[in-house]
C-alpha cells in the first residue's frame, strides 16, 4: 500500500492501484504496474517442456553413465544439466505433441576418445544382451584397457540400467545380465569407452568417447 506524505499532488511510495511511486536520487518516480499475463501455454513453450520432461526421465536412469560421460563438459554446471543441452535439439524426432527421443542420436559422453567403433547389440536367450565390437584401436588416446560403459533403456516402461566398466576394449565381446521380468521388454542400447589413463595424463576432452547406439533389443526368455 502506497502513502503519500504531501496530499494527492504530493511524492509517495509504494503502490497506489496501478502506480508504483519511488524516489530515485532525490527524485520522485512513478512507474505503471504491469499488467498480469497469464501464462498462454503456447505450443513451443509445451514443446520446450515436453522435451525437458522427456529427456530429464530418460536421464534420471543413466545417471551414473552422464556423470562420467559428461564430467569434463560439465563447467558450471552438472554433468546431467550439460546432458540436458547436449541432446535437448538433436535427440528428438517427430513434432509436438508426437515427439520421440531418437536414441540413435542420444548422447550419454561427448568426447575425443576413439569410440566403440562397429558396436552391436543383441538379444540372446535369458533375458540377455549380447555385445560386440572392434577389440582394436589403440593410438595416442586410447588403450585396449579402456572401459565401455553401457547405457541400456526401455522407452516404453521407462526404465533402465547402467553397467560401469565391466568390458575392456581388447575383449570386443561382452554380455549383460539384465533381469528375467523384463522379458518381452525392448530395451534401447547405447555405450562408450572411457580411458584408462591417469586423468592427469590425458589430453583435455581425451577421457571419454562420444556415445554410439547398438540398437533396439527385445529380451527373450
Amino acid at each position: 500500500m502506497g502513502k503519500s506524505q504531501q496530499g494527492i499532488y504530493g511524492a509517495f511510495n509504494g503502490r497506489v492501484g496501478n502506480v508504483i511511486g519511488s524516489t530515485w536520487k532525490g527524485t520522485q518516480v512513478l512507474r505503471i504496474r504491469p499488467a498480469s499475463v497469464a501464462n498462454p501455454q503456447t505450443d513451443a513453450q509445451m514443446e520446450t517442456r515436453k522435451r525437458f520432461a522427456m529427456l530429464g526421465r530418460f536421464l534420471s536412469t543413466q545417471r551414473e553413465a552422464v556423470n562420467i560421460g559428461f564430467s569434463a563438459q560439465s563447467v558450471g554446471m552438472s554433468p546431467v544439466n550439460a546432458a540436458l543441452s547436449e541432446n535437448f535439439r538433436q535427440a528428438f524426432t517427430g513434432a509436438y505433441p508426437d515427439l520421440l527421443i531418437d536414441f540413435s542420436q542420444v548422447k550419454l559422453s561427448k568426447g575425443e576418445l576413439l569410440f566403440p567403433q562397429n558396436f552391436v547389440a543383441a538379444a540372446a536367450p535369458g533375458a540377455l544382451i549380447n555385445l560386440s565390437w572392434l577389440g582394436t584401436g589403440e593410438n595416442f588416446s586410447s588403450t585396449d584397457q579402456d572401459s565401455l560403459i553401457v547405457g541400456v533403456f526401455d522407452p516404453t516402461n521407462e526404465r533402465g540400467m547402467v553397467f560401469n566398466a565391466f568390458f575392456r576394449r581388447n575383449e570386443a565381446t561382452g554380455v549383460l545380465a539384465l533381469p528375467d521380468y523384463w522379458v518381452g521388454r525392448t530395451f534401447e542400447v547405447m555405450a562408450f569407452f572411457k580411458s584408462s589413463k591417469n586423468p592427469s595424463d590425458i589430453k583435455p576432452g581425451y577421457n571419454v568417447s562420444d556415445t554410439v547406439y547398438g540398437g533396439s533389443v527385445t529380451l527373450v526368455a
